[in-house]
């Protein structure tokens, strides 16, 4: 029996599995093969066959070209949060910073004004018991 012979006509539609575009190239190219045998008009088949296989190539493309779009969105969005988490790490320790030298500063500021308070009063205390006597 001849290979084409044993191939199910294209008229058998309640098996034929169309879901993907694979499997409609591949049933078109047994149509081809049996339109060849029998000797029919091939040109529609033939661009058919090559519109379905440039749109699966197209969809492969598409599908790469996603990926990396999706890929360097992703390492972008990873990149953006590494320098915002960077820039809060660095700035928590300089608010600190900056927050206990402004408390030091007045607390310094406080204890010199105390310290020359004293200074002044030791100061002007003996100079007026002297006028005094």
């Amino acid at each position: 029996m001849n290979d084409l012979q044993q191939i199910r006509l294209w008229d058998d539609w309640d098996d034929i599995n169309l879901s993907t575009p694979e499997r409609r190239i591949e049933r078109l190219e047994i149509l081809l093969c049996q339109k060849v045998h029998k000797g029919e008009d091939i040109s529609e088949c033939l661009q058919v066959l090559e519109y379905l296989k440039n749109r699966t190539t197209q969809q492969k493309l598409e599908s790469v070209f996603f990926r990396q779009v999706q890929s360097k969105l992703t390492f972008n969005l990873w990149q953006i949060i590494g320098q915002a988490t960077l820039i809060f790490l660095v700035a928590i320790p300089c608010c600190f910073a900056m927050y206990k030298i402004a408390t030091s500063s007045i607390s310094n500021n406080s204890s010199s004004e105390l310290f020359l308070g004293k200074q002044l009063s030791k100061n002007t205390l003996p100079h007026s018991k002297k006028h005094h006597r």
